[in-house]
């Protein structure tokens, strides 16, 4: 192949690719070339020239080409490698955040099981053991306080309820203690069974006031129709004498401490209240009742069978019944009374005529 030469110096020309002219790669001079259907040697050497020129620049451009997709193959395997480390990485990120969230939970829940085995398991079984060697120590009173705050632990409830019944002295206003016998549930071939009473007050000398929890017996206030205080009444001999005589033993009856009763003026009705008396066993007057038990549902009074037998009227859903209290009613001739919704009645009822229940009442030191 013929090497196309410059007109001016001789250097070699490098067509252009309109193929119509040429730069002399030396001096720099553009000429015109041989038109192509010449049958000079110079026009067929400048064709084949300019084959060879397209032929390279396509080749140049098809391995710009390639070059161009293995740079963007690169970048798309980059993006997909950050891509894929960022998916790593924010999977490592939630899964330890998973596992840390189920750490604090496991911890937690830990810490609660813990702390309710302390509460419900622990500690009382501590207690308890405390309260036995209390017993064993002849420390009554601490191991009933124990027992009785753990009621529902083992057999804590019976324990404390063996304790009260042996030591009644332990027990705290509200408790219920078991002093004497009386009948009960009209079944006498039986015997007779053991009275409850509720504590009232206690002082602290260990003096107890007391009032049975239901009612006994059922009796008038007073036999004829009279006017009659509290001192002169058949309800107050009959208890400080066949009543006083039959629920206790001669043991028992060196608990019960005679005390002096006041007898207040019934206040809504100007009413005399009587003489002060001496009394091993008495009803409570209208302030005590209001004192001791000051709503209407405390004052609200079972009978027993027995009582029922004896007359007691019962209000047919709940049991209830009216039980006398010592003060005086609207006159003498009446006695104020509990109705059988706990409300007190100071109007009162005939002594003579009504048979009502009776819960006796008492001052006590064991």
């Amino acid at each position: 192949m013929s090497v196309l030469k410059c007109n001016m110096c001789g250097g070699t020309l490098e067509i252009e690719d309109n193929g119509a002219f040429a730069v002399c790669a030396y001096c720099g001079t553009r000429q015109a070339l041989p038109e192509s259907g010449a049958s000079t040697p110079e026009s067929a050497t400048a064709d084949a020239l300019r084959i060879e020129n397209e032929k390279r620049k396509a080749e140049e451009a098809k391995a710009q080409a390639e070059k161009n997709r293995l740079k963007a193959e690169e970048q798309r395997l980059e993006a997909e490698r950050i891509a894929e480390k960022n998916r790593i990485e924010k999977a490592k990120h939630s899964k330890e955040k998973r596992s840390k969230a189920l750490k604090t939970l496991l911890i937690f829940l830990i810490v609660i099981g813990l702390g309710a085995l302390t509460v419900t398991v622990i500690i009382p079984s501590i207690r308890y053991n405390n309260a036995v060697k209390d017993v064993e120590n002849k420390n009554y009173e601490e191991a009933y306080v124990t027992f009785k705050s753990l009621y529902t632990f083992k057999d804590s409830k019976e324990q404390a309820k063996e304790l009260i019944k042996a030591h009644p002295q332990v027990a705290q206003i509200g408790d219920i203690i078991y002093f004497g016998n009386y009948e009960q549930d009209n079944r006498t071939a039986n015997g007779k069974e053991e009275i409850e009473w509720r504590v009232l007050e206690k002082d602290a000398d260990g003096n107890m006031l007391v009032v049975s929890r239901y009612a006994l017996d059922c009796r008038r206030y007073h036999d004829s129709v009279a006017q009659v205080t509290w001192e002169e009444s058949d309800l107050r001999h009959w208890l400080n004498s066949d009543f006083y005589s039959t629920a206790f033993t001669k043991a028992q009856q060196k608990c019960i401490k005679a005390t002096t009763i006041e007898n207040r003026d019934n206040a809504d009705y100007n009413t005399f209240g009587g003489n002060d008396t001496k009394d091993n066993v008495f009803l409570l007057s209208i302030d005590e009742a209001k004192t001791y038990l000051p709503s209407t549902v405390e004052r609200v009074c079972l009978a027993t069978n027995y009582a029922e037998s004896q007359g007691t009227q019962l209000e047919g859903v709940t049991k209830a019944c009216r039980w006398w209290l010592r003060s005086p009613g609207a006159t003498l001739y009446n006695a104020s009374f509990v109705k059988i919704d706990g409300f007190v009645l100071q109007l009162g009822t005939p002594v003579s005529i009504e048979k009502l229940s009776v819960r006796p009442a008492m001052w006590v030191k064991f």
